[in-house]
Protein backbone atom coordinates (compact mmCIF):
# COMPACT_ATOMS: atom_id res chain seq x y z
CA UNK A 1 0.00 0.00 0.00
CA UNK A 2 3.10 2.46 0.57
CA UNK A 3 4.03 1.86 -2.72
CA UNK A 4 0.69 2.57 -4.52
CA UNK A 5 0.68 6.36 -2.44
CA UNK A 6 4.48 6.57 -3.69
CA UNK A 7 4.41 6.19 -7.17
CA UNK A 8 0.98 8.84 -7.76
CA UNK A 9 3.17 11.46 -5.29
CA UNK A 10 5.97 10.50 -8.04
CA UNK A 11 3.65 11.33 -10.72
CA UNK A 12 1.97 14.42 -9.12
CA UNK A 13 5.55 15.92 -9.19
CA UNK A 14 6.80 14.83 -13.12
CA UNK A 15 3.21 16.63 -13.97
CA UNK A 16 4.00 20.19 -12.02
CA UNK A 17 7.88 19.70 -13.50
CA UNK A 18 6.05 19.42 -16.54
CA UNK A 19 3.46 21.89 -15.88
CA UNK A 20 6.06 24.34 -14.87
CA UNK A 21 8.60 24.24 -17.81
CA UNK A 22 5.96 24.87 -20.36
CA UNK A 23 5.19 28.18 -18.58
CA UNK A 24 9.17 29.23 -18.66
CA UNK A 25 9.45 27.76 -22.08
CA UNK A 26 6.36 30.08 -23.11
CA UNK A 27 7.40 33.13 -21.16
CA UNK A 28 11.26 32.91 -22.59
CA UNK A 29 9.45 32.64 -26.37
CA UNK A 30 7.52 35.71 -25.58
CA UNK A 31 10.72 37.48 -24.08
CA UNK A 32 12.72 36.72 -27.71
CA UNK A 33 9.98 37.34 -30.19
CA UNK A 34 9.36 40.87 -28.24
CA UNK A 35 13.21 41.51 -28.65
CA UNK A 36 12.98 40.16 -32.38
CA UNK A 37 10.07 43.04 -33.34
CA UNK A 38 11.26 45.72 -31.04
CA UNK A 39 14.85 45.11 -33.36
CA UNK A 40 12.70 45.36 -36.48
CA UNK A 41 11.05 48.64 -35.76
CA UNK A 42 14.27 50.32 -34.80
CA UNK A 43 15.59 49.06 -38.11
CA UNK A 44 13.02 50.55 -39.72
CA UNK A 45 13.43 53.57 -37.94
CA UNK A 46 17.17 53.76 -38.70
CA UNK A 47 16.25 53.13 -42.72
CA UNK A 48 13.87 55.92 -42.52
CA UNK A 49 16.39 58.18 -40.54
CA UNK A 50 18.72 57.74 -43.50
CA UNK A 51 16.21 58.34 -46.23
CA UNK A 52 15.52 61.68 -44.52
CA UNK A 53 19.18 62.32 -44.32
CA UNK A 54 20.25 61.75 -47.92
CA UNK A 55 17.17 63.72 -48.66
CA UNK A 56 18.11 66.53 -46.61
CA UNK A 57 21.42 66.58 -47.75
CA UNK A 58 20.14 67.05 -51.71
CA UNK A 59 17.99 69.59 -50.65
CA UNK A 60 20.75 71.66 -49.25
CA UNK A 61 23.40 71.00 -51.53
CA UNK A 62 23.94 71.00 -55.47
CA UNK A 63 24.78 67.14 -55.77
CA UNK A 64 22.96 65.52 -57.95
CA UNK A 65 23.05 61.70 -56.42
CA UNK A 66 23.44 61.19 -52.81
CA UNK A 67 24.60 57.81 -51.61
CA UNK A 68 24.88 56.81 -48.19
CA UNK A 69 28.70 55.09 -48.09
CA UNK A 70 31.94 54.19 -50.31
CA UNK A 71 32.23 50.29 -49.24
CA UNK A 72 28.87 48.13 -48.39
CA UNK A 73 30.51 45.06 -46.28
CA UNK A 74 27.82 42.44 -46.83
CA UNK A 75 27.92 38.76 -44.81
CA UNK A 76 28.34 36.18 -47.76
CA UNK A 77 24.51 34.73 -48.75
CA UNK A 78 22.79 37.98 -47.07
CA UNK A 79 21.68 41.11 -48.43
CA UNK A 80 21.29 44.86 -47.47
CA UNK A 81 18.69 47.24 -47.76
CA UNK A 82 20.18 50.92 -49.23
CA UNK A 83 18.56 54.21 -50.10
CA UNK A 84 19.86 56.47 -52.74
CA UNK A 85 19.20 60.06 -53.79
CA UNK A 86 18.33 62.12 -56.58
CA UNK A 87 17.88 65.56 -56.98
CA UNK A 88 16.83 67.43 -60.62
CA UNK A 89 19.15 70.49 -60.92
CA UNK A 90 17.62 71.02 -64.27
CA UNK A 91 15.46 74.26 -64.78
CA UNK A 92 13.26 71.17 -66.91
CA UNK A 93 11.36 67.82 -65.80
CA UNK A 94 13.69 65.42 -65.44
CA UNK A 95 12.80 61.83 -66.90
CA UNK A 96 15.56 59.10 -66.10
CA UNK A 97 15.91 55.90 -64.96
CA UNK A 98 18.03 53.97 -62.67
CA UNK A 99 21.12 51.23 -63.89
CA UNK A 100 23.54 49.21 -61.50
CA UNK A 101 26.18 47.76 -63.03
CA UNK A 102 29.35 45.31 -61.37
CA UNK A 103 32.68 46.49 -62.92
CA UNK A 104 35.15 44.42 -61.76
CA UNK A 105 35.88 41.82 -58.99
CA UNK A 106 38.97 42.43 -56.81
CA UNK A 107 40.43 39.19 -57.04
CA UNK A 108 39.86 38.35 -60.23
CA UNK A 109 39.92 41.27 -62.61
CA UNK A 110 39.28 40.22 -65.84
CA UNK A 111 36.39 38.01 -64.69
CA UNK A 112 33.71 38.30 -67.56
CA UNK A 113 30.47 40.53 -66.91
CA UNK A 114 28.10 37.64 -66.68
CA UNK A 115 30.27 35.81 -64.01
CA UNK A 116 30.41 38.89 -61.85
CA UNK A 117 26.21 39.58 -62.15
CA UNK A 118 26.07 36.22 -60.39
CA UNK A 119 28.36 37.45 -57.41
CA UNK A 120 26.15 40.25 -56.55
CA UNK A 121 22.75 40.52 -57.59
CA UNK A 122 20.50 43.97 -57.06
CA UNK A 123 17.05 44.42 -56.80
CA UNK A 124 15.21 47.81 -57.86
CA UNK A 125 12.85 49.95 -59.81
CA UNK A 126 14.28 49.85 -62.97
CA UNK A 127 11.22 51.91 -64.32
CA UNK A 128 11.39 55.41 -65.55
CA UNK A 129 10.74 58.00 -62.85
CA UNK A 130 10.41 61.84 -62.84
CA UNK A 131 10.99 64.57 -60.79
CA UNK A 132 10.26 68.42 -61.44
CA UNK A 133 13.34 71.45 -61.27
CA UNK A 134 14.64 70.84 -57.53
CA UNK A 135 12.61 68.03 -56.61
CA UNK A 136 14.95 65.59 -54.33
CA UNK A 137 13.53 61.92 -54.45
CA UNK A 138 14.98 58.71 -52.43
CA UNK A 139 15.07 55.42 -54.23
CA UNK A 140 15.62 51.58 -52.74
CA UNK A 141 17.89 49.10 -53.83
CA UNK A 142 18.35 45.43 -52.21
CA UNK A 143 21.97 44.69 -52.31
CA UNK A 144 22.43 40.58 -52.30
CA UNK A 145 26.01 38.99 -51.55
CA UNK A 146 25.51 35.72 -53.39
CA UNK A 147 29.22 35.12 -54.58
CA UNK A 148 32.40 34.56 -53.86
CA UNK A 149 33.88 36.43 -50.70
CA UNK A 150 35.75 39.09 -52.25
CA UNK A 151 35.71 43.33 -53.06
CA UNK A 152 33.71 44.12 -55.91
CA UNK A 153 33.03 47.06 -58.17
CA UNK A 154 29.95 48.71 -58.72
CA UNK A 155 28.86 51.32 -60.92
CA UNK A 156 25.28 53.10 -59.86
CA UNK A 157 24.36 55.65 -63.02
CA UNK A 158 20.99 57.62 -63.15
CA UNK A 159 20.60 57.93 -67.08
CA UNK A 160 18.53 60.93 -68.10
CA UNK A 161 15.90 59.55 -70.67
CA UNK A 162 15.65 62.85 -72.48
CA UNK A 163 19.30 63.21 -73.40
CA UNK A 164 20.03 59.30 -73.39
CA UNK A 165 23.55 60.73 -71.34
CA UNK A 166 24.46 60.06 -67.76
CA UNK A 167 23.02 62.47 -65.49
CA UNK A 168 25.27 61.67 -62.61
CA UNK A 169 27.11 58.59 -61.70
CA UNK A 170 28.83 56.75 -58.55
CA UNK A 171 31.24 53.81 -57.65
CA UNK A 172 31.14 52.15 -54.52
CA UNK A 173 32.57 48.71 -53.39
CA UNK A 174 30.57 45.72 -52.24
CA UNK A 175 33.18 43.87 -49.79
CA UNK A 176 31.22 40.18 -49.39
CA UNK A 177 32.44 39.13 -45.93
Amino acid sequence: MMNKKGDLNLSIQAIVIVVIAFVVLGLGLGFVRGQFKSIQETSTGVQEQIRQQILEDLRTGDKKLSFPATTLSIAKGEAQDIAIGVKNTQNVELKFHIEVSIKQQKGKPTASGADLEKQVTFFYDSTAFTLQPTDAEAYNIKITAAGDKDTYLVNLKIVDDNTGGDYASKSFFVNII
